[in-house]
């Protein structure tokens, strides 16, 4: 009896477990059903500024029963579609039906700046779904802390050359953190370093550092902090000026140029050191202390004067040049507590090369190659020019052009065949050609002038007194053919080629034959003339015209004429028939 009830005990308390374990799950599977995921846009964190509106949209895929928003120091707030809105805070988005619950917050307050939060209820739904954001209003930072540390003299604006500034920027009471950046001149330094932030009591700041070794031309320069935030207008900046101590830094030779004998020079010298240097003048063995003269009282060194930035000029006042001037040896020593330096300065009478000008505004790779040795060049000449006076280079210079008049003379004379070369023209035979073959060559006709007995001596025809030769002509297709197979040289460019009878460069010379009596003679001799037709015709006033055959002919005697006609001979001349060949094949 007492192990049965015992039994049924057991068996009763096994039940009320089971069921129970049941209940949980079956809640548990329930609870998931209306557990939806609901988006929100802007998702995570947003950041806005004070007096800006904002628009948050949180949505689901199911149609909506509720919409109910809760904005950081508000009430909690039930919205609807084409509802008004209250406090500057209304509906926003599509529809419930759309599975869509927006807000539209009118105006950003600094209260605001808090975790948002938007709660959805699903229709056939007993549970809301909801999503949040968190909302930063930014909050402007305060001025940044510019910090420096020491250098090897324990100085925060002093340091040597060489050593390494060490620099920390700190922004405060920024929400957001700032964006800190730090700048050397126009150099932004410190990139290889990450900021650190900190947090603390809902406050934060940042720290920026950075570090760079310091070379000689780096003093002067400001050091800057700038914190950029979204709730400022414009950057906030710390500065620092550095100064950088380095001993006088060293120059090539300085040449100076432009003096004038007898005229007052100044030389001007430039050198940059920190702290300020002393300064004296050596010329020759004559030391020129700063501000004093020479022991001839001709020439005397000014004060140094600061242009700023290590920068310092100092001149030289040369009452009245001397040629003496330009041949001593100028040193200018400089020293401070860091070093000291000799500069080596060259005066000359002559004007500034273009290289020295053109390197005032351009850089010195900016001429290269031919130009770079073409101004080398005319520096040394011009330097080596500077010890004349005006005198001589006047002389040098008429020297040159009379020689340039003299030259151009002789081309001239050369060319026209004046003067000394009057005499070296050819002479040629009418007929006769620079390129024609030699042995075609033309005997001249001459002409036996009337015995002074003879009864017709005063007799002259009428076309006679009109000239030898009426007409002449140029067989051009000849010449220009003998001419491409001639040989170019520099002496044909100068050499006189026209036919003294005709003016022009001839190869075929025809000309009338005139008969007063109309009657042809024959000789009994081998005669060079060779008439067309028994029987020429005769033309009007009496012009016969003939063809003269050349050929190369040997031992002819010339024709001579015993009474008083005149005649005159067409002269043709005739291609052989190996140049006729080549011609032809040529075309």
């Amino acid at each position: 009896m007492t192990t049965m009830t015992i039994l049924r005990g057991k068996s009763t308390s096994t039940s009320i477990i089971l069921w129970t374990c049941l209940a949980y799950l079956c809640a548990s599977i329930q609870a998931d059903t209306q557990n939806i995921n609901v988006s929100i846009n802007p998702s995570g964190e947003t950041t806005v500024r004070t007096g800006q509106n904002l628009t948050i949209l949180c949505s689901v895929g199911v149609p909506l029963k509720t919409c109910r928003v809760e904005v950081p120091q508000e009430r909690s707030v039930i919205l609807e579609p084409n509802q008004p809105s209250e406090d500057g805070i209304g509906w926003y988005g599509s529809s419930l039906d759309a599975g869509q619950c927006g807000v539209f917050i009118a105006q950003i307050k600094e209260k605001h700046d808090g975790i948002f939060k938007c709660s959805l209820t699903p229709k056939n739904a007993r549970y809301e779904s909801y999503n949040t954001l968190r909302i930063i209003v930014a909050k402007p930072p305060v001025m940044p802390e510019l910090m420096v540390f020491p250098g090897r003299r324990g100085e925060r604006q002093n340091y040597e050359k060489g050593e390494t500034l060490k620099v920390s920027c700190r922004v405060k009471a920024g929400r957001p953190v700032a964006n800190v950046s730090i700048f050397f001149g126009d150099e932004q330094i410190g990139l290889e370093e990450r900021p650190i932030v900190y947090n603390y009591n809902n406050d934060s700041y940042v720290i920026q550092n950075a570090t760079r070794v310091l070379s000689w031309t780096d003093n002067g320069k400001v050091l800057r902090c700038d914190a950029t935030h979204l709730a400022l207008d414009r950057p906030l900046s710390a500065k620092q000026q550095i100064s950088v101590l380095y001993a006088p830094q060293p120059q090539p030779t300085i040449e100076r140029f432009g003096f004038v004998i007898g005229q007052p020079g100044t030389v001007n010298v430039t050198v940059q050191a920190n702290p300020r240097p002393q300064f004296m003048w050596r010329i020759d063995d004559d030391k020129v202390d700063e501000g004093q003269f020479d022991e001839s009282n001709r020439i005397r060194s000014s004060r140094a004067v600061e242009l700023g930035k290590g920068y310092w000029e100092i001149t030289l006042n040369i009452d009245s040049v001397q040629k003496s001037d330009t041949e001593k040896k100028y040193v200018l020593l400089v020293n401070n507590e860091l070093g000291s330096t000799e500069y080596q300065i060259v005066l000359s009478t002559s004007t500034e090369p273009a290289e020295g000008i053109s390197n005032r505004t351009t850089s010195p790779h900016a001429h290269a190659g031919a130009f770079s040795h073409f101004y080398g060049k005319l520096a040394e000449s011009m330097h080596a020019l500077g010890d004349l006076d005006a005198g001589s280079i006047i002389g040098i210079v008429v020297g040159v052009l009379i020689l340039l008049l003299i030259v151009f003379l002789i081309i001239f004379a050369r060319a026209t065949g004046r003067w000394c070369f009057a005499g070296g023209s050819s002479t040629r035979t009418i007929g006769e050609s620079d390129i024609a073959d030699p042995a075609a060559s033309v005997s001249l006709l001459r002409f036996r002038k009337p015995k002074p007995d003879d009864p017709n001596a005063g007799r002259r025809s009428d076309t006679e007194s009109a000239g030898r030769y009426s007409r002449s002509e140029v067989d051009s297709s000849a010449s220009a053919a003998r001419r491409a197979r001639a040989k170019m040289n520099f002496s044909q460019l100068f050499k006189r080629n026209k036919d003294k009878v005709s003016g022009t460069d001839t190869d075929t010379v025809r000309t009338v034959v005139t008969v007063d009596d109309e009657k042809i003679q024959t000789s009994d001799a081998p005669q060079a003339v060779t008439l067309n037709s028994a029987n020429p015709a005769v033309g009007e006033g009496g012009l016969v015209y003939a063809e003269l055959d050349l050929t190369q002919q040997k031992n002819v005697a010339p024709r001579r004429i015993d009474d008083d006609a005149t005649e005159y001979a067409e002269i043709i001349y005739t291609k052989p028939e190996a140049e006729e060949a080549a011609n032809a094949a040529n075309k």
